[in-house]
């Protein structure tokens, strides 16, 4: 299945590491995303230096859209499932939790940055 977590989370996170935002085909078949936003071998085939999946089991079809990613890292509640084997960095836990403390870093981490820069 491909878990959701509430959206605010998600594209504030999205926001805030300046990514892009996609989904399992299960959360775009119950309408949570466009069609065009699916990730996976029916959908979007994924280059990307980091791949970041929030509550993604790891469907076989989804681990093909992004064969081609340098590094994943996985957000799952589910240690066993799929996309935490495949992941090069896992993190498990509540995904809201997870996306709010790394909101948090990001934030802090581009504050101080441009804090250093002037």
């Amino acid at each position: 299945g491909g878990g959701l977590v509430e959206q605010r989370p998600v594209l504030h996170a999205v926001a805030a590491l300046g990514g892009a935002e996609g989904a399992s085909r299960v959360a775009v078949d119950d309408g949570h995303m466009p069609r065009n936003r699916q990730v996976g071998a029916t959908g979007t085939w994924v280059t990307a230096r980091v791949y970041l999946a929030v509550g993604i089991s790891g469907a076989i079809q989804h681990l093909q859209g992004i064969g081609a990613c340098d590094k994943v890292v996985a957000v799952n509640r589910d240690a066993g499932c799929d996309m935490i084997k495949r992941a090069d960095l896992s993190v498990i836990g509540d995904s809201t939790e997870i996306l709010r403390a790394l909101i948090r870093l990001a934030e802090a981490h581009r504050n101080g940055a441009a804090r250093d820069a002037a």
